[in-house]
């Protein structure tokens, strides 16, 4: 849909880190992932010609994995600093009263 309108594609990684935290003892599958990874981000250049961005959710941070970063050409945003995307990250006020039963307030 959005490369339909723009020209541009993308990639979406829906919780990149479930490998990490479903498979924690299979470190080769794990360096495998991230060689992946590796592949298709961390050549710039390379990644611009193909992709105009990428949207990737998970629990875990994008951390450093051996001698070199997993993924550098990220901006992070998380529930405790979402920046400039704090109205779409988290929880009202509201959402939160809502959601817990008056007695327990």
């Amino acid at each position: 849909m959005v490369t339909a309108a723009t020209g541009n594609k993308f990639i979406i990684i829906e919780e990149w880190d479930a490998l990490f935290r479903e498979a924690k003892y299979e470190t080769a599958l794990q360096d495998e992932y991230i060689q992946l990874l590796r592949g298709i981000f961390k050549s710039s250049e390379q990644t611009n010609k193909m992709i105009k961005a990428a949207y990737i959710t998970g629990i875990l941070p994008v951390k450093k994995y051996g001698t070199q970063s997993t993924l550098t050409d990220f901006r992070e945003y998380t529930m405790l600093s979402p920046r400039n995307l704090a109205q779409y990250v988290g929880f009202t006020e509201e959402e939160l009263l809502a959601s817990v039963p008056s007695r327990m307030i």
